[in-house]
């Protein structure tokens, strides 16, 4: 029996972007009259989301919470360095990046034997700060093994169990690894020591009825979610249930397999009932209570319009790592730390679940 480590991390960002620079979105939304009039100044907002915008628009608040979440990372990547897989599976959402409108998938195994990196292209993209914490060039390029053995048996374990997979030996539109993806293995490396394990991307429609029409919300404004929404991504419970499916099969194998999910909870630019400013405080900290307690079933049972509605579409990442640690009777998880933040767009967490 091979074993399988559980891991689960945020890929927020902006922590790659001075700590001035974090908080950017929020700086924006004052600049544009975007804001209702009862959060259109500093003084009108939640008062823990004033405190962290203090009095240099949260350049303070943002080096707090890098310095925090990156503690947190360094715990996931010692268990990673513990471990030693011979592959990393990880799950994360497509943000309109290979899902387009010539095929946009539930979800996609990319089962290719080498990927790159660019780990600040996105930024470039969307209009952010080209310079990053680590001072290195814009177009910087780090090439990645996958592990294709590893991926078509997550491919037959899914296949055999009812499900009806997409895979693709490239990516599609473009030719380095979306963000969720780079941003996992860069923060996994955020003391820059190199990384060496073969990856499996395991791409997730996570923004479902706003992929195409606000392109995976980057550009999630009121006018263009209220246009007519797209299809819906996949279910809170196939999403669990596919990590049911595949953990089995792994660790039955002669593989060590880390699986990884890569999300934030909810997400300001998401949570419509508090204006995009702001996240699902309430729901972020039922989530990560449920999660804390090994209580992994109870996300499963959770409706994708509950998700949408506290702006925590990106969870559906997280279901098929909890559905993964479900199906192998795993305990609570070793560690699993909250880290919120009112400001920085979305909560994060770290959370490590070892072989028992």
């Amino acid at each position: 029996m091979a074993e399988i480590l559980g891991l689960g991390l945020s890929h927020f960002g902006g922590f790659m972007f001075p700590d001035e620079a974090m908080a950017a979105r929020v700086a924006a939304q004052l600049a544009d009259g975007s804001l209702p009039p009862a959060l259109d100044r500093p003084d009108k907002w939640p008062a823990p989301m004033r405190d962290e915008w203090g009095g240099d628009a949260g350049a303070a608040h943002a080096a707090r919470h890098r310095a925090a979440y990156f503690d947190g990372l360094d715990r996931g990547r010692a268990a990673l360095e513990d471990f030693d897989p011979d592959a990393v599976v990880i799950f994360g959402d497509d943000q309109y990046e290979c899902f387009r409108e010539d095929l946009v998938p539930p979800y996609c195994v990319f089962a290719g034997d080498r990927f790159a990196l660019r780990p600040f292209a996105r930024a470039r993209a969307v209009g952010g700060e080209s310079g990053n914490i680590w001072g290195e060039p814009a177009d910087t390029e780090i090439a990645i093994r996958g592990a294709p053995d590893v991926a078509r048996a997550v491919l037959n374990a899914l296949s055999e169990s009812g499900f009806d997979p997409a895979y693709s030996l490239r990516l599609p539109h473009q030719d380095f690894l979306g963000h969720a993806f780079a941003n996992t293995l860069t923060y996994l490396d955020h003391r820059r020591t190199g990384w060496r394990w073969p990856v499996v991307p395991f791409a997730i429609n996570a923004y479902g009825a706003a992929l195409i029409r606000a392109k995976g919300g980057l550009d999630a404004t009121p006018q263009t979610l209220g246009c007519e929404p797209d299809p819906p991504g996949p279910t809170p419970a196939r999403c669990f249930d596919m990590g049911a499916a595949i953990a089995p099969r792994l660790a039955e194998s002669r593989w060590r397999v880390a699986l990884v999910a890569t999300a934030s909870f909810s997400h300001a630019f998401l949570t419509a009932k508090n204006h995009y400013l702001y996240p699902d405080m309430k729901s972020d900290r039922a989530r990560h209570a449920e999660l804390a307690a090994g209580a992994y079933r109870a996300w499963r049972d959770i409706s994708l319009a509950a998700f949408e509605e506290a702006g925590e579409h990106e969870l559906l990442n997280w279901c098929p790592l909890l559905g993964a640690m479900d199906a192998l009777g795993r305990p609570p998880p070793a560690f699993c730390a909250l880290y919120e933040s009112w400001l920085m767009n979305s909560n994060k967490v770290v959370t490590v679940i070892p072989p028992v």
